[in-house]
């Protein structure tokens, strides 16, 4: 499994695209889907699919665009599938040029599977940013995409529309019970560890 990881859009967004065998998904194109796609054709892949691990206009703004060119479906957690399609308005509010998002074509929940190549990852329902986040976690190769849920040293918000912070806590828990060696690839900002979180993220260390 290679991970190509792309920093998009005003608020800096990692948008990540996971491959193996040519064959690819696209974890949460915010924006600048030029530079998306440049590194897709470069490479030769072949997207599979987009995975939204939430409805945010950082993490879906070049939905349009990379559906339109890769004539590929989107995923996004059940829960937040109501909110995909507006989620550009929030962007115009900021004054943020955002594209509206295509609706969702599948819905994930907890304990689906994304497949693609011979790679396999498990939805993990993690609510609290929003009330649909997901996580991506690959259990052979230690990799979780953790979205909004859990930074380096830090979590995501919850005082945004449809937030709320006993079930991030929740949800974070719920993810620090995992192999203690697996690489984070948050939303934004560094990669990290579980084992790092646990021993230096202030949120989490009581």
């Amino acid at each position: 499994m290679k991970i190509e990881t792309v920093v998009v859009g005003v608020l800096q967004t990692n948008c990540y695209i996971v491959h193996d065998c040519k064959q690819a998904i696209i974890i949460d194109p915010g924006g600048d889907a030029e530079k998306i796609i440049s590194i897709i054709e470069n490479k030769h892949l072949k997207p599979q699919l987009i995975v939204n691990t939430h409805y945010h206009f950082d993490h879906t703004g070049a939905n349009f665009d990379i559906k339109n060119m890769f004539n590929i479906p989107i995923a996004i957690g059940g829960k937040d599938a109501q909110f995909l399609q507006n989620a550009y308005k929030d962007a115009l509010m900021f004054m943020i040029d955002a594209k509206k998002s295509p609706k969702a074509d599948i819905l994930l929940k907890e304990g689906d599977e994304v497949t693609f190549g011979d790679i396999k990852f498990n939805i993990i329902e993690t609510p609290g940013h929003t009330i649909g986040s997901i996580c991506l976690y690959n259990r052979e190769n230690k990799v979780l995409f953790s979205g909004d849920t859990l930074f380096f040293e830090s979590i995501g918000r919850y005082d945004l529309p449809t937030g709320n912070l006993d079930d991030l806590m929740a949800s974070i828990n719920k993810i620090l019970v995992l192999n203690e060696n697996i690489a984070v690839y948050p939303g934004h900002g560094p990669q990290t560890t579980l084992n790092h979180e646990k021993a230096n993220n202030p949120f989490i260390i009581k």
